[in-house]
């Protein structure tokens, strides 16, 4: 968040909103890079395991992608960060079957992604088109990462 305001105030941005595509040109450069730097540094770490390894990756991969995308078509990157979340929380449930503990985060998962989603087109931030392209690029890059890398 300080580093889109330091963009608004440098003038990069015209507004916080970044209604306009090529205002996120920049602000999304700088986090795919951040996104790089902390995948790599993270995963060199003794104490990261393969599953921690993936899902950085993952991550980092559906940044990396919405921000490409970016360039040609606004496809909604909040839509693609919260289905990343349900398709991690689904996926670990499935390779953690015996510890019943993702049912509330399932859960809380799904209204957030309903949320999210119901207030970007309410906002008229995204057509719809452009906020189910978001959710299923976030959730099959961030579930497929651990089910077939595992």
């Amino acid at each position: 968040m300080l580093t889109v305001i330091m963009f608004r105030f440098t003038k990069v941005i015209k507004d916080l909103q970044m209604t306009e595509r090529r205002d996120r040109y920049v602000p999304f450069i700088f986090i795919s890079l951040f996104y790089i730097i902390v995948t790599y540094l993270m995963t060199k770490q003794s104490w990261f395991n393969e599953i921690m390894t993936l899902s950085m990756i993952g991550m980092t991969t559906v940044v990396v992608l919405t921000n490409l995308i970016t360039f040609f078509w606004k496809i909604s990157a909040h839509a693609a960060g919260v289905a990343g979340w349900l398709g991690f929380i689904l996926i670990y449930a499935k390779f953690f079957a015996s510890s019943n503990t993702l049912f509330w985060p399932l859960i809380i998962a799904i209204c957030l992604n309903g949320l999210v989603i119901w207030a970007r087109l309410y906002l008229n931030a995204h057509k719809p088109r452009e906020s189910f392209a978001g959710f299923a690029l976030g959730f099959l890059f961030c579930y497929c990462s651990i089910l077939f890398f595992a």
